[in-house]
Parts: C-alpha cells; sequence; structure tokens
C-alpha cells in the first residue's frame, strides 16, 4: 500500500485550506493510500467532522514540528498545503500547494528574526519591555516559521497546484515556479427556496432541503487580523448605511427596527489583536440587528446560508493590489457556499473573489464593489429587484464547477 503524508500546520484553524487538505486526504484514502494528516495541533476527526462535515474515518493523524528530511522510510507522497510553511519536500515524490506565496527575503530580514526568537525564548524579561504593536507583529511572523535558505526548500518540490489564476499570476512572479491551477472542493449546500419548488424536475440544481429565505445578508470569514482579513468592519459601516437607506425609503426612521439583518460567521483568532478586534466590532454594532456566530458548527453555517438571500465578501477592501497581493481574497470558497445555498453574491473587486464572477458569468457592475457606496447600492438593487431564475442557474453552475466529485477526478489526475 502506496503511503501519503499530508502536512497542514494549521489544520486546528478549520479554515478554507483545511477544507482542501482534508478533502485530498480522504480522495487518497479512497484510492488506496494509507494516509496521514500532521499538523502542529492535536486535531480530532469528530472534531473535522462537527466544523467542516467531512469524515475522516480510516486516516491516521499526528502531531509535531515541520517535517524534516530522511533517508529512513520516506513516504510515497508529500503533500505540504500549510500557508508560509517552507518546509523540505520529505516525500518520494513532493507537492506544494500554493496557498499565496510570500516573498523570498534576504538572508539578513532572516537573521533578524533569530534574533528576535532568541531573545524572546531566552531573555523573556527584557523581551517584555519592546512595545507591545511591535512584540504582536514579531510574534504573528515567528508562528510561520523562519526560513532561510526558502529557495533551496521550494526546489525540493516536483509540483506546485494553487486554487485560483490569481494566484498562480503571482506565484509566477514572486518564485518563478509554474503551478497547476484547480479549484477546491466546496461543500454544496443546494438549499432549495419555496418559489424554486415550481421548477423541480426541469433541470434545476441538485438539492437536498426547501427552507423560507429571510431578510438576510451574511458574510463568513474568520475574525482575525493576520494576513487577508475578511473586513467585517468595513461591512457593519455599509450594513449600517444601506438600514438607514432603506428605512428611508419605507418613510421610517429608526434603523434599529429595520427587516433586514446581518449575520457574521466565523471561526476567532486567539491572538490578542484579533480578540481587540472582536470587541471592536460588537461596539460598532450596537444599536442595529447584526448578529455575531462565533466558532459556528458546519450545521450552523449550512442552516444560516440556506435562510439568506445576499451574501457578502470584502476581504482586499482597502489594501494596495501591488505592494500587498496577499491581503485580498486568495480564491473565495464560502461565497460558492452561499451561493449554492440560494444567496446572491456581492463581491469585493481584487484578488480571486473577480474569478469568481467571471465563472459563474455573472456582470461585474451588479455583483462586483470597489466601495462602502457601491456595496450599499448593489445590495438595494438586488433588494427590490430578486431574480430567483438566476439564483437556480447560479446553484447549477456551482454543482457542475465546484463538486467533490470534480476535484476528486483533478486532483487525481495530478497525483498520477
Amino acid at each position: 500500500m502506496e503511503t501519503a503524508i499530508i502536512y497542514d500546520k494549521w489544520l486546528s484553524g478549520m479554515g478554507g485550506g483545511e477544507v482542501v487538505a482534508c478533502n485530498m486526504a480522504t480522495c487518497l484514502r479512497d484510492s488506496g493510500y494509507k494516509v496521514t494528516i500532521l499538523s502542529h495541533e492535536k486535531v480530532s476527526p469528530d472534531e473535522i467532522y462537527f466544523k467542516l462535515g467531512i469524515d475522516m474515518k480510516g486516516i491516521s493523524f499526528t502531531t509535531g514540528l515541520s517535517p524534516k528530511p530522511s533517508a529512513l522510510n520516506p513516504p510515497d507522497l508529500f503533500i505540504n498545503i500549510s500557508f508560509m510553511d517552507y518546509s523540505y519536500g520529505i516525500g518520494k515524490r513532493n507537492i506544494y500547494y500554493v496557498h499565496f506565496p510570500s516573498k523570498i527575503r534576504s538572508g539578513l530580514f532572516n537573521y533578524v528574526l533569530q534574533l528576535f526568537s532568541f531573545i524572546k525564548n531566552n531573555f523573556p524579561i527584557p523581551y517584555s519591555f519592546i512595545p507591545k504593536p511591535f512584540q504582536e507583529r514579531v510574534n504573528d511572523r515567528l508562528r510561520a516559521g523562519i526560513y532561510p535558505d526558502m529557495k533551496k526548500r521550494l526546489d525540493s518540490y516536483d509540483t506546485f497546484i494553487t486554487h485560483s489564476e490569481y494566484v498562480k499570476k503571482w506565484t509566477k512572479k514572486l518564485w518563478n515556479k509554474d503551478t497547476l491551477v484547480l479549484y477546491p472542493p466546496v461543500s454544496l449546500i443546494g438549499a432549495k427556496t419555496e418559489a424554486a419548488k415550481e421548477t423541480e424536475g426541469r433541470g434545476t440544481a441538485s438539492v437536498n432541503r426547501v427552507v423560507v429565505k429571510n431578510n438576510w445578508i451574511t458574510s463568513i470569514g474568520r475574525f482575525f487580523t493576520l494576513g487577508h482579513g475578511k473586513k467585517q468592519e468595513v461591512m457593519i459601516e455599509a450594513f449600517k448605511r444601506l438600514t438607514e437607506a432603506v428605512k428611508e425609503r419605507s418613510g421610517e426612521t429608526a434603523p434599529v427596527n429595520s427587516a433586514w439583518e446581518l449575520h457574521l460567521v466565523g471561526g476567532v483568532g486567539n491572538e490578542p489583536s484579533s480578540l481587540r478586534f472582536i470587541k471592536q466590532l460588537q461596539e460598532q454594532a450596537k444599536g442595529y440587528p447584526i448578529y455575531f456566530h462565533f466558532d459556528a458548527s458546519r450545521s450552523e453555517v449550512e442552516e444560516i446560508l440556506c435562510k439568506s438571500k445576499i451574501y457578502w465578501h470584502a476581504a482586499g477592501y482597502g489594501e494596495n493590489p501591488d505592494n500587498d497581493p496577499i491581503k485580498f481574497e486568495h480564491f473565495g470558497i464560502a461565497p460558492i457556499e452561499a451561493i449554492s445555498a440560494g444567496c446572491l453574491p456581492v463581491l469585493f473587486s481584487g484578488g480571486g473573489l473577480t474569478e469568481i464572477l467571471e465563472i459563474l458569468g455573472l456582470h461585474k457592475g451588479r455583483y462586483q464593489f470597489k466601495s462602502i457606496e457601491e456595496l450599499v447600492n448593489i445590495t438595494k438593487n438586488l433588494i427590490e429587484n430578486s431574480d430567483s431564475a438566476l439564483v437556480q442557474s447560479l446553484q447549477i453552475k456551482a454543482n457542475q464547477l465546484f463538486s467533490l466529485e470534480r476535484f476528486t477526478e483533478n486532483f487525481l489526475r495530478v497525483v498520477r
């Protein structure tokens, strides 16, 4: 039996990358591989099923630091799917899954990081006198690791794959590596609205539930301040303006009684900066029908999406696409999930989000925003001009393009 190790350093984060990692593991398991997932923190199969809805039966889990090459019993296949972890490929064949390529830093940069790491570990009291904001930035960078020979490490991989043309472009630019684009598997929800029941049996998307849609706008994304933040603060501000505009149009003035609600769903980072960020968001949302769903289970996420009419995604808002391309959405699994649940998307104009609209054939002027004002106006238009036929056609496309079956076929083609 062939062996495979999938290295996901951040498995406990249970984000989009972990959806891909776990589905890779099940694909290999079902193809006859003996699969092990290596991560830094212990995660149970039950927890994965609870959060992601993926059955990990028959897959081994182990914890440890970054894997090291060894001549003794290397796995037949090694896949590194850890964001910003550049461990050596340790298998007979090695695949690197590029979430987004970071810049290959000079030796001086890494030496400075090593110095801070040494001070932190050996002289904690002097280190504690460093200003807190700077401390947090250094700590966050040290979490990813120090890689003075990063180019050599990258050269230990045979194949590079990624999830979007956006990341492919930047991987070539920053690393001079060619990548294969493999669209990620999406847990297609397939909600069917009451309005869609009339078209049942006429070629509509595969569905598994009938729901009544509420006047809900939803967004999914981790509540954290590292990397490509999900910009919940931008969406809260937009919703407040939208609420007031809708009430003005109906001749009312009290925004707290709006018929529309905003639901923000996502995991919570344990970094001090992320915890402060959550408190700021809760303060910003006071007085408006804005609801937070922290660390929601998979079933709760699906229920919220099924009951929502509109989906917002704002990652990348206010960022510089040339200086900080990593801060944009690298692809966007959550918007596809929302579309499969019968939501119409309104996505920020940048990164992989633009690619999603292109793939689905959606007019960018009607579903893509660059400013808070555009987000409000586009959403108002969708509220006033609902289109159930479009919702159904998008569900069909999502099923065709982003199913687990399609991912499995393409992934195993790469492996073989």
